[in-house]
């Protein structure tokens, strides 16, 4: 498991925690894919504010591109943390808005390496939306997080075996096509 402390390896770690503007690279466990989350935010010494993703392929070819920045760094999403699956099926990651705003939800996304799409957690509950960033991965492919009924309550989901989608937003759940090289410019997950 990689997580945002530790990218690569101690070195990495160390320059991490001097240099959070930096970007941060993600291999997934068998070597087949990568992911790069670049910092974006356009306020000085807040560049990790808003993020970036690149799902690259082993060659560094960019399957797609999520843009979570914002013009003026308040409406925008930054990666919290960020790990593949020990599988390597699955990249998992928590996002918080820029300017502060709903900081009890942290919506939490993945990419499925299979389907080649990358969608979000909370479409699979019918509370109010995933309330904690440090999200957890079990063998093979499991999360284990919180969302929020009236007080956050622990919940776990396997990637590879999702529920039927329950969030009120089903009729429109979020779902984009990660092929192509396509960047995609988005107001929030």
């Amino acid at each position: 498991m990689v997580s945002v402390a530790a990218a690569e390896g101690p070195a990495e770690t160390a320059q991490l925690a001097k240099h959070p503007d930096r970007e941060r690279q993600y291999k997934a466990p068998d070597g087949g894919a990568r992911v790069v989350i670049v910092p974006v935010g356009k306020e000085a010494g807040r560049a990790e504010y808003e993020s970036r993703i690149e799902f690259q392929s082993n060659d560094g070819k960019i399957a797609c591109s999520l843009d979570y920045s914002s013009a003026d760094s308040e409406h925008g999403f930054g990666v919290v943390k960020a790990e593949w699956t020990p599988d390597s099926q699955y990249f998992v990651f928590s996002l918080t808005s820029s300017g502060g705003h709903q900081a009890w939800h942290a919506p939490t996304q993945f990419l499925s390496r299979k389907d080649k799409t990358v969608r979000t957690l909370d479409d699979y509950f019918f509370e109010a939306g995933i309330s904690k960033a440090d999200f957890q991965l079990i063998a093979p492919n499991t999360v284990k997080t919180e969302v929020w009924e009236g007080k956050s309550v622990l919940v776990s989901v396997k990637l590879a075996a999702l529920p039927p989608l329950r969030s009120w937003r089903k009729s429109k759940p979020f779902t984009l096509d990660c092929v192509g090289g396509h960047v995609f410019k988005l107001d929030g997950p």
